[in-house]
């Protein structure tokens, strides 16, 4: 393996899960080229991380949706000269352009609409393991010896000494920051807003917290509806960072609080304090991984994991009280 392109997985979170991949792969192959092929929402995971060398974006539903985009991409892939690809992306698109790009060994999970196009077919795994467990077993099936398993997420200097001046007067006005995310991309893992606007108020008091909310400019609306039940002052950082400036800025946190959703995957994966609240979703299947991270949710008779997107109660969120959370995030604030 001379040169290696990874095909990385859609989301915040799975992307983190697969960092430990490229460093086991170094290790092996010191001399090699290694690349990594996204979507262009995930490509700051893999961008400064010094055992990558070349990230590819390509977005298949953007600029490369077109037939004629695609044979460009294609070629551009052929100048590159790859010679084995790891797909843990199951899409059948993605395989077939480096099939057509000329990359000679093709690995992947033994899928029947893939079966074709793949030349080195791996059985997946068996039973209930964790997202990232899954995702290993690929390389480590392949002889790739993984023996550091924690997620990273490399930031600039420049980006943490920026981010921590623009937090400066936070800090000397508050005795902590504490981050906050009451977002995830579907409503069903999303705590209840009124919870976390109590949640909120009571950090904010009994620990004189600056509560930072953050997000995206599209969710700017669902922060200041929270604000609004708030009586306690808050800063509503959404559409203020890109993800280094998030990254930058949960460094800076005491604590950080989410849903189960990216950014928990990113602060835990930077060793930042994370309680994360689980709904729907399986803990056992998709929880953050890091040293500092605990797992709320509330025992009920639902099966977990459920993707019954129509469901009116939601009582495995709603049943979950806020004096559960703040007990935990008092906990790891040191009681104060």
């Amino acid at each position: 393996m001379k040169r290696i392109l990874v095909i990385g997985v859609n989301w915040l979170g799975d992307s983190l899960f697969i960092t430990p991949v490229f460093k086991a792969l170094k290790s092996k192959f010191p001399d090699s080229y290694l690349g990594v092929m996204v979507v262009e929402r995930v490509k700051g995971v893999f961008q400064d991380n010094p055992y990558i060398d070349q990230v590819i974006v390509f977005d298949e539903k953007g600029q490369h949706k077109s037939f004629f985009a695609k044979l460009k991409f294609i070629q551009f892939l052929k100048n590159k000269k790859f010679d084995t690809a790891f797909f843990i992306h199951r899409s059948f698109t993605r395989v077939l352009v480096c099939f057509l790009a000329g990359i000679e060994s093709r690995i992947g999970y033994q899928r029947l609409k893939n079966s074709f196009v793949l030349n080195k077919k791996i059985d997946p795994p068996k039973g209930v393991i964790h997202r990232q467990d899954h995702y290993l077993y690929l390389f480590e099936k392949t002889g790739i010896i993984i023996e550091d398993k924690l997620p990273s997420f490399f930031i600039p200097e420049g980006i943490k000494l920026k981010i921590s001046s623009d937090l400066e007067s936070l800090k000397e006005k508050y005795n902590c920051l504490i981050g906050i995310n009451p977002l995830a991309n579907w409503d069903l893992k999303r705590w209840p807003r009124d919870y976390f606007a109590n949640l909120a108020d009571s950090l904010a008091k009994d620990f004189k917290a600056a509560i930072i909310f953050v997000g995206t400019e599209a969710e700017r609306a669902v922060i200041e509806e929270i604000q609004g039940i708030m009586k306690q002052d808050s800063f509503n950082f959404c559409g203020k960072t890109n993800l280094k400036e998030l990254g930058a800025l949960m460094q800076n946190l005491k604590l950080f609080i989410s849903n189960d959703s990216g950014p928990a995957h990113l602060a835990a994966s930077l060793g930042v304090n994370t309680v994360v609240i689980f709904g729907p979703t399986s803990a056992e299947i998709t929880a953050p991984l890091g040293g500092a991270v605990k797992v709320i949710r509330k025992d009920i008779d639902c099966q977990i994991p459920c993707y019954k997107l129509d469901c009116q109660d939601n009582i495995c969120l709603k049943d979950l009280g806020v004096e559960e959370v703040y007990s935990q995030a008092r906990s790891m604030l040191g009681n104060g």
